[in-house]
């Protein structure tokens, strides 16, 4: 708000409807002392609203594809409604099934310890089956992409995801839907999945092959390598359509060689014969996440930060390489290290999934050139 290009800010991760207040207040001349959660200008002083809006349900915000028709008839404008740029190419949409979480993951900005420090909520809160359902409903009558539920169903318990795939039994909807994983289910909990949805996914994000790793970056979740191969296998003897399977670089403790024994992992994973099975591997970037416990107690989880205000962060956005734009490095890993690891990483895998058939021999010769045009021109 101290910018003077900024006039208004709305705090907090639920600002729907106090959005809606703000404009109807400006377009009506109102005061705007009653807008929930506003910061803002009066007189060249700054007014905070108090923190109101704070809801227990995510049912108050509900997809209106009628209105999209209506937009795009209206302003003649078909590429102004698209949700980003290709989305042709990958029609994919996302249903936010929860907002903040129930895990304490170091680095997340939506953990549990991250939602206190920022004063958002004490626990998450979720959309109601009824109501995640009547939104992908809403979605399959534009769309015949992939569905994307973001967000472990069974945070909310099991008797919530079950009462989810119970109305999408019903529901009869024909898009591949993609159910994200944060911990292993029991087994049934996959069959059924399959029993409800004709076209289904997985996204598993187990961070590091290493279950050493994994505890240090989340603490309550303590699944070894051969459950979560349990889980894998069991959903390609089903009609899962495709699993992938996320891995990180810049986690406390880990080192290059760690980096690159997750990706000597991958290939175990592709060994398990199945090409329906996809394993990535990225840098968390470009900023360790303010409100996480990395981001808020840095020394004790061996990050060291570039970057504490929003002005520091802003500067780092207009550097000219990823490698200064990153907020932090590790006690294990400079960020030239950071760097290095992700390109001989991303090599790594580009190679193993060119030789196990995950992508075809054209495309991985795509990336490996784009990885040395970005090699050449950060030396």
């Amino acid at each position: 708000i101290a910018y003077p290009q900024v006039d208004y800010v709305l705090r907090g991760d639920a600002v729907e409807p106090p959005l809606y207040d703000l404009l109807t207040a400006l377009a009506a001349g109102s005061p705007l002392v009653q807008v929930p959660n506003l910061t803002w200008k009066s007189g060249g002083q700054v007014r905070v609203n108090p923190h109101t809006f704070r809801p227990d349900s995510l049912d108050y915000v509900d997809l209106r594809p009628d209105r999209i028709g209506q937009m795009v008839l209206r302003y003649r404008d078909l590429e102004g409604v698209l949700p980003f740029n290709g989305w042709w190419q990958n029609p994919i949409t996302a249903v936010f099934t929860v907002k903040g979480c129930a895990h304490g993951c170091i680095t997340c900005g939506s953990s549990t310890s991250a939602c206190a420090v920022l004063g958002t909520r004490m626990q998450p809160v979720f959309r109601s089956p009824a109501n995640l359902v009547k939104n992908m409903r809403d979605i399959s009558r534009f769309s015949r992409g992939p569905i994307f539920l973001v967000g472990d169903l069974r945070q909310a318990g099991d008797a919530y995801a079950h009462e989810v795939l119970r109305l999408l039994r019903q529901a009869k909807i024909k898009n591949q839907i993609v159910f994200e994983l944060f911990e292993m289910p029991p087994l049934d909990y996959l069959h059924a999945i399959d029993a409800t949805v004709q076209n289904w996914s997985l996204e598993l994000s187990p961070e590091s092959h290493d279950p050493v790793l994994r505890r240090i970056q989340n603490e309550a979740v303590d699944d070894a390598n051969a459950e979560m191969e349990r889980v894998i296998q069991e959903g390609l003897a089903l009609r899962c359509h495709r699993i992938d399977v996320f891995f990180m670089i810049g986690l406390s403790g880990q080192t290059r060689e760690s980096v690159m024994e997750t990706v000597r992992y991958c290939e175990h994973l592709f060994q398990l014969g199945d090409r329906r099975l996809s394993c990535y591997i990225s840098p968390m970037g470009p900023f360790l996440d303010p409100g996480s416990r990395g981001f808020e107690q840095p020394e004790r989880f061996g990050y060291r930060l570039f970057a504490r205000t929003l002005e520091e962060h802003r500067q780092l956005l207009v550097q000219p390489t990823w490698e200064r734009i990153l907020n932090y490095e590790t006690k294990w890993m400079t960020r030239r290290e950071l760097v290095d690891a992700t390109y001989d990483a991303a090599e790594r895998l580009n190679g193993l999934k060119i030789r196990y058939g995950r992508i075809p021999p054209r495309r991985g010769r795509e990336v490996a050139a784009n990885i040395a045009a970005a090699r050449a021109l950060r030396a």
